[in-house]
């Protein structure tokens, strides 16, 4: 008898160990086929590594009940689409509890004519699996529960009437080994195929009734039961409300964009869930899950890229029909990863062609962006620059950007007789003392020449901004009342080197107030 019982308790141990499958999140879709006829989809992930057993043999039993009522609809059979392995980069560079993760997609077609399906709350999908990994910190006793992965349907049938919608769909399941101390911004958003609008929450994970001891074989799956569906029991101080994987900040998403932000600060195994909820004209259509885990490692020193403009790349501006070229200095801490660039702009039209390249040495180097405009810039045109640059650190890379502007400038932007205040008073009240031009770009300096009525020279200079006093070069006096003119020649930088130009107007001097008439 003695040895009944140890064999007993041994097959129980064994059960447990086996249906404990290690899974790390999953969940449902939908898409609309016509002729009343939807695809339902479930991306189910567990870990691969050597402790986990493989994914339930044969298909799924996804139970479909009413909203409300819990009635059963019908029980799917969902069958195996694809299985493959997600990349987790470098993750043999770090400590990692989670080796690797698998995904298993599964479908079936569920036909709903109206005449059947017109619950007027519509029908949820479940499916129920035990049991989850046990290094998940957060969660009480992870190894002795299941997932609930659910999703709602709501199309409000009446007889006759066919609801064309298919479900968001969550994009690809990011392989979430996260390193402590950093700041992140995941995207966890879902594409909608119809434009509704999507609201997204994190939720609590449903542990529904599967359970180790529930369980009557060694697929970890149980018969569809109706909801609803109790949530999991967070360990003491983890709660949805205040901590769920030790982060500061902690995780939370932006219910417009789906995008997840979190810093953990804690080593260790965590579950999370989202939701995101599907609205057509302010009513709730459609809702989908998903559970997911995230693996907080501790991650040898880590640097982002750093990008330097050399050449005073917020200073300049675009002109028609020209080649502008910039340079960078790139450069990682870590000296042993390699660099990759990549530049973008807002408006390509803006440009005939553009080239980029990086030099030979790896880190640092010397990048170059050479930009060959069009000839029909306008009035208002600017183009914007954006260069990333990515390296290969450990377990995954790092990005930083660098971005800049280039306005459209006109040649009588620039003009300095155009810039040229029209009055100053070299009275000596240290308020307007001296003629100075206005702001001004690209000009490498001037040769300026002011003349009185006679043609007798009274001022010049090669210095752009003028700093004319009012004073007669010869006397040091204040020049007297009249009209005297002025030449300056221009040399403008550009890329195909100095190129002058000449500009002539007249000052009219009264009174001790030099007045420039408007052009």
């Amino acid at each position: 008898m003695v040895k009944k019982i140890k064999l007993f308790i041994f097959c129980m141990l064994m059960l447990q160990s086996l249906v404990a499958s290690h899974i790390v999140g999953g969940g449902f879709s939908y898409r609309y086929l016509g002729n009343n006829q939807y695809q339902i989809k479930l991306a189910y992930y567990k870990d691969c590594g050597p402790s986990s057993i493989g994914f339930p043999p044969g298909s799924l039993k996804v139970g479909v009940f009413e909203i409300g009522t819990h009635q059963l609809k019908t029980v799917l059979q969902l069958a195996v689409d694809s299985t493959t392995t997600l990349d987790f980069s470098q993750a043999a560079c770090v400590t990692s509890p989670v080796n690797c993760v698998q995904q298993r997609n599964y479908s079936a077609i569920l036909t709903m004519p109206a005449f059947e399906y017109n619950h007027p709350a519509g029908y949820y999908f479940v499916y129920e699996q035990c049991c989850r990994n046990a290094l998940a910190q957060n969660v009480s006793n992870p190894q002795d529960i299941g997932s609930a992965y659910y999703m709602e349907l709501r199309p409000n049938f009446t007889i006759n009437q066919t609801f064309e919608n298919s479900s968001p769909e969550f994009k690809n399941y990011p392989a979430l080994l996260l390193c402590a101390f950093e700041n992140y911004e995941l995207d966890f958003s879902a594409t909608e195929p119809d434009g509704d609008s999507l609201v997204y929450t994190l939720i609590d994970p449903l542990k529904g009734h599967a359970n180790a001891n529930s369980l009557t074989n060694q697929t970890g799956q149980v018969d569809p039961i109706p909801g609803p569906y109790d949530p999991i029991v967070w360990n003491t101080g983890y709660s949805l409300a205040g901590n769920v994987l030790d982060g500061n900040p902690d995780i939370q998403v932006d219910a417009s964009t789906g995008l997840l932000s979190v810093n953990p600060q804690k080593i260790g195994v965590y579950l999370a869930a989202i939701k995101c909820e599907e609205f057509r004209n302010g009513i709730k259509i459609s809702e989908i899950r998903r559970e997911m885990q995230i693996a907080v490692v501790r991650c040898p020193n880590r640097f982002a890229p750093e990008i330097i403009c050399l050449s005073n790349c917020t200073q300049q501006q675009l002109q028609p029909n020209e080649i502008i070229c910039f340079d960078f200095l790139v450069s990682d801490s870590n000296l042993l990863d390699s660099i990759q660039l990549q530049v973008s702009f807002n408006e390509n039209q803006l440009l005939k062609n553009y080239t980029f390249s990086k030099s030979e040495t790896a880190n640092p180097a010397i990048a170059k962006l050479c930009l060959e405009t069009n000839c029909n810039l306008k009035k208002g045109d600017t183009l914007y620059v954006r260069i990333v640059a990515q390296d290969n650190a450990c377990p995954y890379p790092l990005k930083s950007n660098y971005e800049f502007k280039l306005p459209y400038v006109s040649i009588s932007d620039i003009d300095i007789l155009k810039d040229l205040p029209n009055v100053f008073t070299p009275n000596g009240d240290d308020l307007n003392d001296e003629f100075i031009s206005f702001p001004y770009r690209s000009i490498d300096h001037v040769e300026m020449k002011i003349f009185n009525r006679w043609g007798t020279l009274v001022f010049d200079t090669t210095v752009p901004d003028i700093f004319w006093k009012g004073e007669d070069r010869n006397t040091g006096e204040l020049c007297g009342d009249g009209v005297y003119f002025y030449i300056i020649d221009v040399f403008e930088i550009r890329l195909a080197g100095i190129v002058p130009y000449t500009l002539r107007g007249n000052i009219q001097l009264v009174d001790g107030k030099v007045i420039a008439p408007k052009q």
